[in-house]
């Protein structure tokens, strides 16, 4: 699970990194807000891959071990007992970003608190 919330916080710096950009009025925490509502792509893109090659979303599946983490699964087990398996036979690529999906509010969450700390220091 740490490769993919890694890999989460990674994608969700750039994101915030992007909106800065074109928007500076927004800041870090404005935007980790926004994200609990709508990740917006941040994990993939419109066709639901963020790699946009199977070969590379399955060996990151491979190298994370994501398929025998037992804390993945349970994040697929809270929305249905076959949710991972039908997630799984979409492919790789789905799979890969619904990880991503499922880890997001508790990766923002994570983030949001940081900040806060940080900001009442």
């Amino acid at each position: 699970m740490e490769n993919y919330k890694t890999l989460a916080l990674g994608l969700i710096n750039d994101h915030i990194d992007d909106v800065q950009g074109w928007d500076n009025s927004k800041t870090r925490l404005d935007i980790l807000n926004d994200l609990l509502d709508d990740t917006q792509n941040v994990f993939g893109n419109l066709d639901g891959s963020r790699t946009c090659n199977t070969w590379q979303a399955q060996q990151f599946i491979n190298d994370s071990g994501a398929i025998w983490d037992e804390d993945i699964r349970a994040l697929f087990d809270d929305i249905d007992d076959n949710y991972f398996a039908n997630t799984l036979a979409r492919g790789a690529e789905t799979l890969d970003v619904v990880i991503l999906e499922l880890l997001a509010p508790q990766v923002i969450g994570d983030e949001i608190s940081h900040n806060l700390k940080v900001l009442s220091n």
